[in-house]
């Protein structure tokens, strides 16, 4: 998944994006996020809050070029400023985009799971790779360019110029700054609307829920995923505790769009067959297809979900051994 995401990314840095994410509102306080159609499987949902005094974005990606135009998009919309950078996961991969929303808010505090991995070291490298990664590609690119009959060559070096003129912009960035756990607040007051942030074992091992009490609503991230990809652990507890909070009505994921409340049951009760299998056979259960026969998934993508769950939780089985 990484891999094909690098792929995706390098591509972009060489070819403009023509079709911009899209904006939905929900309330007057609530955007959602989306990526372009074509993405819409790599990169996550984000989302606006914009509370009287304050705004907070939730999440974000490896897309530099994308977050560039929704860094313009955003200064033209907001009304108030934006406070807050808030992500679920502990990824390091998956909060390279922060560096550019920081440079473009530097006044926005950032929001991160207290996760071990997390350290400026950790950040810096993660950032440092994705530049390496956007050099190695323009690298390639002019290789192949090289080969092209002159007549098909000067689109693709404007191409290669901008993506030049990109990455030395970007070479600039600077990694995001950690706050200590015991410093980040975990209530914010937007005014007139309060973000409950919440510490919890999720997709990435370390993660963080945000919950708008007003608007019931939960943003999780890649940990509320309808389809579940398991990477280190099952985190059905999690969402069992998450879906028990009294007000909550809606949740949104990193992919797809929002859901009822009750949905939670899908990933939380893939989870538990996908941990019941792993005891007796890899075989995925026909109740799994039952289960998402109203999704729209199909037979390949649940197997190869159940599949990866199944060997995580095999190899799990084997060092507890």
């Amino acid at each position: 998944m990484f891999r094909l995401l690098s792929v995706f990314i390098l591509l972009l840095t060489l070819t403009p994006p023509v079709i911009a994410a899209s904006w939905h509102t929900v309330s007057p306080q609530i955007t959602l996020i989306a990526p372009e159609a074509k993405a819409r499987n790599i990169l996550p949902n984000m989302a606006l809050i914009e509370g009287n005094t304050c705004s907070a974005l939730i999440d974000s990606h490896g897309d530099f070029v994308a977050l560039e135009q929704l860094i313009n998009e955003l200064k033209a919309r907001l009304t108030t400023p934006l406070c807050h950078l808030i992500a679920t996961s502990s990824e390091t991969r998956q909060l390279t985009g922060l560096a550019l929303l920081k440079q473009a808010f530097p006044d926005a505090s950032v929001h991160l799971p207290d996760a071990p991995q997390l350290n400026e070291r950790t950040m810096r490298t993660a950032l440092d790779t994705q530049l390496a990664n956007f050099a190695k590609s323009i690298e390639l690119s002019e290789q192949r360019l090289s080969k092209l009959p002159a007549e098909q060559q000067t689109p693709w070096q404007k191409r290669v110029a901008l993506a030049k003129q990109r990455l030395a912009r970007w070479q600039t960035l600077q990694s995001i700054a950690l706050t200590a756990p015991s410093l980040q607040p975990r209530t914010l007051e937007l005014g007139g609307l309060t973000l409950q942030l919440t510490q919890f074992k999720g997709q990435s091992g370390h993660d963080l829920s945000i919950f708008s009490a007003q608007h019931g609503a939960l943003f999780a991230g890649h940990s509320a995923n309808l389809l579940p990809y398991v990477r280190h652990a099952t985190w059905q507890h999690s969402l069992q505790a998450l879906q028990s909070i009294p007000t909550l009505k809606w949740v949104m994921p990193a992919f797809g769009k929002p859901y009822k409340a009750q949905q939670l049951a899908l990933p939380i009760t893939f989870m538990d067959l996908a941990q019941q299998q792993a005891q007796s056979n890899t075989q995925m259960p026909q109740r799994v297809t039952t289960l998402y026969q109203n999704q729209a998934y199909n037979e390949v993508q649940l197997t190869q979900h159940f599949t990866q769950a199944i060997k995580v939780l095999s190899h799990k089985k084997a060092l507890n051994k």
